[in-house]
């Protein structure tokens, strides 16, 4: 029986490699090293993965927080619109989501160019949250109508209790909607309801505030931010200077310019005289076409059709119809439903 002693290696020999011997030492630093990167490479496998999405954006590319803006005069608002890039507005498309609570009350005195640009350029992103407000409905709606059986039931059957949430393959939170958006658009019809819940160019919004409100100096909308001198036959309104005898009618008073743009949205949307522009509205969303469906918006008829028409031609409103809020439309609304930020902006 072998000796213990005489199994191990023989005294003052190395380890041999290739026929070469190699000295100990520096065998137990390379597999030492070896297990080393072997241990790093599992710590990583063992990491989650790092979502792009979780990266912090770069400060350039952080969103704009939704700003409810109150001014003091021209001065404030045309510095405001500045700092926020709405005063040059560039190629890139996207406005800041700025709310201008009203025009200020010296605005006629500034000359013709500046008046139409702050005018324009202010109303822009508050008419957009408007806009962004009646797509998000329609959105909802067109996901509702697919998932619906409509061959099972139909939507005035749904809201008369005929028939069950169910059976139309909706939840109770659906048809809470239907209903809510049935009674804001006055119809029980699934069609009709379709055809007006949607949106209007921005350069038609622009152009009919233009003109009804000259350019942000009338009576109406320095005192009631009605910028579209929509009437209203409510205790709550202004009188007009010019009305005639025999006649009830006032100027509706909003709280701020955004609840006017609301306000005309849904007017176009369900009053029966604007009609036509809504079917026009199904085959096209050029302005110029759509301004034919507002003949019955005024008195003047195919004069004021007319009149619009140059307006935006002259005025080029086309181009903002290029526009977008530099937020989603639901992360802007999220925001200003949860906690916009409030400025006041005062320029001596």
């Amino acid at each position: 029986m072998a000796d213990e002693e005489n199994l191990g290696t023989p005294a003052g020999a190395g380890h041999r490699f290739g026929g070469q011997d190699i000295d100990p030492a520096l065998t137990r630093l390379v597999v030492g090293l070896g297990l080393l990167g072997l241990l790093l490479l599992i710590a990583i496998a063992r990491q989650p993965l790092l979502d792009p999405a979780d990266l912090p954006l770069p400060k350039s590319e952080l969103p704009s927080p939704v700003m409810l803006v109150t001014v003091e005069d021209s001065a404030g608002m045309i510095s405001y619109l500045r700092e926020q890039g709405l005063w040059d507005l560039d190629d890139s498309g996207y406005l800041s989501p700025v709310i201008f609570a009203s025009f200020p009350h010296d605005i006629a005195g500034l000359n013709d160019t500046d008046r139409k640009r702050m005018f324009l350029h202010a109303l822009a992103p508050t008419a957009l949250v408007a806009l962004a407000e009646v797509s998000q409905e329609r959105a909802e709606l067109l996901k509702i109508i697919d998932r619906m059986d409509l061959e099972s039931c139909t939507l005035d059957q749904l809201l008369d209790g005929a028939v069950e949430h169910n059976q139309c393959g909706l939840s109770r939170a659906e048809v809470d909607f239907l209903e809510e958006l049935c009674a804001k658009y006055r119809t029980d019809h699934l069609k009709v309801l379709l055809n007006r819940v949607d949106v209007v160019p921005l350069s038609l919004v622009l152009a009919q505030a233009a003109m009804e409100s000259s350019w942000g100096a009338s009576r109406f909308a320095l005192e009631g931010n009605n910028v579209f001198g929509i009437w209203t036959w409510g205790q709550h309104g202004m009188v007009p200077a010019n009305r005639e005898q025999g006649m009830t009618h006032r100027v509706a008073i909003y709280d701020s310019l955004l609840d006017s743009v609301r306000s005309y949205l849904l007017m176009l949307n369900r009053v029966g005289a604007y009609r036509t522009l809504r079917e026009i509205r199904r085959e096209s969303r050029d302005p110029l076409e759509l301004v034919n469906g507002l003949k019955y918006y005024s008195e003047k008829r195919e004069e004021y059709v007319a009149d619009l028409d140059r307006l935006i031609r002259v005025n080029q409103l086309q181009r903002y119809d290029n526009f977008t809020l530099a937020l989603p439309p639901q992360q802007v609304l999220d925001q200003f439903d949860s906690e916009p930020v409030i400025v006041t902006r005062r320029d001596f």
